[in-house]
């Protein structure tokens, strides 16, 4: 396949799974699995691990533009409260809490940053996949099968973020996906549907935007224009269709659970290990 091709279609990929709880790292493993770049004057799999965490940017960047006016608002309120010229502490808070959210991952992520760089090296990788993918599929028809009242669903607090934060690093494995980890733990602590997928969406902002950098930082010997030119196509194409994405996503669950999302990963799950038992 040719490496342009190749790399619009990882930015489909992205952009249409990256804030759907079914994986997007999962759905960008098994793509390159079948259809991995090709002919790069560098090295592959150095390539290929910088590319798909990358492109991530652009779908982060989506979040930014569709969410600006909330993240100003946060922002100017922390300040103003930090700085005693404001009472109002709830911008300070939502970045607290966005804080608590995410040094479970960073920690955990850095401590096993090696094992986790050679993950998509192993053998058993599809059965990694395919298990996380049905295991997490069940857990979501589960959790989402219990009934919610909508109308009295929990604000995001201190401890809904500790057990957020704490459950995403699950999300660390192929195939769990980090906005399911998310929004399953904070649909079980009673959080609504739409407060539950934002907060997914913002704890991506720093996740990923941090995972983006190590990994140019650590493969910057690699960045050519050839190289660079694929990645900024690819983020360029993700942002674009992640952020229409995005929209539709927040106009389907305020219509509909997330049970949907947990059988399609229960069939997912269970056609990747069959194809791995098989092969």
């Amino acid at each position: 396949m040719d490496n342009t091709l190749n790399a619009f279609l990882r930015g489909i990929i992205e952009a249409a799974t990256e804030f759907l709880p079914v994986s997007s790292t999962g759905h960008l493993f098994l793509f390159s699995y079948f259809f991995p770049f090709e002919n790069l004057k560098v090295d592959h799999e150095s390539f290929e691990d910088l590319f798909d965490i990358f492109i991530q940017t652009g779908a982060i960047l989506s979040v930014v533009v569709l969410y600006f006016q909330l993240l100003w608002k946060h922002t100017k309120s922390a300040v103003l409260f930090i700085t005693k010229k404001a009472d109002d502490q709830s911008g300070f808070s939502f970045y607290r809490n966005l804080l608590v959210g995410i040094l479970p991952i960073l920690i955990l992520g850095f401590v096993f940053k090696n094992s986790l760089d050679q993950i998509k090296m192993r053998t058993d990788l599809l059965l990694i996949l395919g298990s996380s993918w049905l295991v997490g599929g069940l857990v979501m028809v589960f959790v989402e099968m219990k009934h919610y009242d909508e109308s009295e669903g929990k604000l995001i607090g201190m401890k809904e973020s500790i057990f957020v934060g704490f459950f995403q690093c699950f999300a660390l494995i192929p195939g769990v996906s980090r906005s399911a980890a998310t929004i399953i733990t904070a649909r079980i602590l009673g959080v609504s549907k739409k407060d539950s997928a934002e907060f997914s969406f913002f704890l991506a902002i720093p996740v990923l935007t941090l995972a983006g950098i190590y990994k140019l930082y650590k493969h910057r010997s690699i960045l050519n224009s050839e190289t660079i030119g694929l990645l900024l196509f690819g983020s360029i194409v993700s942002f674009v269709i992640c952020y229409f994405i995005i929209r539709l996503f927040m106009a389907f669950i305020r219509r509909r659970s997330f049970l949907s999302f947990g059988i399609y990963r229960i069939l997912l799950g269970i056609l990747v290990i069959l194809y791995f038992v098989r092969g």
